[in-house]
């Protein structure tokens, strides 16, 4: 029997360039497209039976809340990137993984050991560079993605009075009713 051998036939739709050029198309509509399909109905509505004045306004005011929906969205995104967000952290305490290299080789690995500690330190300020935000604890730069525990500084302690003895001498009065003078 005859072996059959398939025609090499490169269809311009399935071509690679063509695959590859519509798997990274936007497959989201946005509000230009929803106004592209509303113009398209329009344009291609049956002049006999127009469309009802009430389908029409109910697809005006959803192209108006696509539109705002869409104008949110892109607010809340800059709201995410600015400061607002990350500079309430400063004053707060925040804990960080950090490494430590001992200087000592994984002879299997061939790669340095590491020893992750936890470190913890005072938000001083927030430091945005290339659009990433970072809090500056002393003199360390940590990428906010990193910080892994935030919470409230510990109160400071009350300092003690001068003297140190805790008697009575300084600002405090002696206590009234009893004492060198009342009899």
């Amino acid at each position: 029997m005859a072996e059959v051998i398939p025609p090499k036939v490169n269809w311009p739709h399935y071509s690679t360039e063509n695959v590859q050029r519509a798997s990274k198309k936007d497959t989201k509509l946005g509000k230009d497209d929803f106004l592209k399909l509303m113009m398209a109905q329009m344009k291609y509505q049956d002049p006999m039976a127009p469309m009802d004045n009430k389908d029409m306004v109910a697809q005006m005011a959803q192209f108006t809340s696509v539109e705002q929906l869409t104008n949110i969205s892109d607010q809340l995104k800059a709201m995410s990137a600015s400061l607002g967000n990350s500079s309430g952290l400063i004053g707060k305490m925040v804990s960080w993984a950090g490494e430590t290299k001992t200087g000592n080789y994984d002879i299997a690995t061939g790669k340095p050991e590491v020893i992750t500690t936890s470190e913890h330190g005072l938000v001083d300020s927030i430091i945005v560079r290339g659009g990433v935000h970072y809090v500056k604890v002393g003199d360390k730069e940590i990428e906010l993605s990193k910080v892994e525990k935030v919470e409230n500084a510990p109160e400071p302690e009350p300092e003690q009075p001068a003297g140190g003895d805790g008697g009575s001498g300084g600002d405090t009065p002696p206590p009234t009713g009893q004492g060198a003078g009342a009899e």
